[in-house]
């Protein structure tokens, strides 16, 4: 690891960290700036929930929404994107009888909320290796005349493929589309939210933008703002979106403080250089493991995610999810953080690339697996 770097960060040196795309890592200056909020709120509750939060929240709104590249009057802070879902799901009172397509390459819990509700869900399959025109067609023959929702994931989370949304979006029109961008803040470059042509668009600050968790933006377009509420019924019921999303009930709000910090820490790492930086030291990591490992490169000429990479495994390896898991335990007991993910019967690692990890780190991630499947 970059020990210059990696000392901004409270990851336990003990440990390979190849993993930042899960749960991000918070800088210590931004873990700080967290804690001050915390004791200012602790220090005069009163104060704070009456006259200052409501000013702190619509200032957090309003960076985020400024780094997305978006007006704060479309965005609400939500706590992640599975939060961001549901209030989707709630906003367009989606239920039995209704549809909603998904991606076989989707985080789960967006199915899981969908299946909640009691909706019905319809799945576009297709494979890693895909032209972009292969994935609007499985978009599209997975509606039906009840499709009342699309669920994309700009960037997918187990897969880490960049999926063609803006297409997809205008492919399935007029039903709404939903973005999953958790992956996205921070780590692609060229974002415009508004010229996807989608009706929803959710991201995680938390993972690639260096906020406390939990944070996450949900942008809406204009003709649906009015419909969504928050999950949480509480004293700003009767406010307009999005400040309506800034104060529900007594809770912890100092990672929504903290947000222009982690923002901040993100310029400081080096912005859109360092992202640069890190998806050449991943296509160079990846190499090193997929070359330790004799297999070829499964994603052919699909777009994948600048700091998310898959790898595959030998044939045999991690194609369940229990064999994924049982390998998952042996890398870390190795001192290792890294994925395996079991995809279409095969197996993978996801592999990330943070500012905080060098070229040794997957190197040694290469010795470290050959070595553990030989035994």
């Amino acid at each position: 690891m970059r020990r210059d770097i990696a000392e901004q960060f409270e990851l336990d040196p003990a440990l390979t960290h190849l993993n930042h795309g899960a749960f991000g890592a918070v800088p210590r200056a931004v873990r700080v700036a967290q804690d001050r909020a915390r004791a200012r709120i602790e220090g005069a509750p009163m104060r704070a929930f009456r006259d200052e939060l409501p000013v702190a929240l619509a200032e957090a709104r309003s960076r985020a929404a400024s780094f997305i590249g978006v007006s704060p009057d479309s965005t609400a802070l939500v706590r992640n994107v599975t939060e961001a879902v549901g209030v989707v799901l709630q906003g367009l009172e989606i239920g039995p009888g209704d549809d909603v397509v998904v991606s076989n390459h989707g985080y789960l819990t967006a199915g899981f909320s969908v299946e909640a509700r009691g909706a019905t869900l319809r799945t576009a399959a297709f494979p890693l290796d895909v032209h972009p025109d292969e994935v609007v067609a499985s978009f599209t023959a997975a509606m039906t005349d009840t499709t009342r929702l699309v669920i994309i994931d700009q960037i997918t989370s187990p897969t880490a493929l960049e999926l063609p949304v803006a297409e997809v979006a205008a492919a399935v029109a007029p039903v709404p589309v939903l973005v999953d961008a958790a992956h996205v803040p921070g780590a692609l470059p060229g974002l415009d939210v508004e010229a996807l042509g989608v009706a929803f668009w959710a991201g995680n600050l938390h993972k690639w933008a260096y906020t406390p968790r939990a944070a996450a933006t949900l942008w809406v377009a204009p003709e649906h703002r009015d419909r969504l509420r928050p999950l949480v019924t509480s004293w700003s019921h009767g406010l307009p979106f999005p400040e309506r999303f800034d104060l529900q009930g007594t809770v912890d709000h100092s990672a929504w403080v903290a947000v222009p910090d982690g923002l901040a820490a993100w310029r400081d790492l080096g912005g859109w250089d360092q992202v640069e930086r890190n998806a050449v030291l991943l296509l160079k990591g990846a190499e090193h493991v997929r070359t330790a490992l004799g297999t070829p490169d499964p994603l052919g000429g699909t777009p994948s995610a600048p700091c998310l990479r898959l790898v595959a495994l030998p044939d045999g390896v991690g194609e369940t999810p229990e064999a994924a898991e049982a390998l998952w335990q042996r890398l870390h007991a190795a001192g290792f953080v890294v994925p395996p993910v079991s995809f279409g019967g095969r197996g993978y690692v996801r592999l990330a690339a943070a500012p905080y990890n060098d070229e040794d780190d997957y190197a040694r991630l290469a010795v470290a697996l050959t070595s553990l499947l030989a035994t």
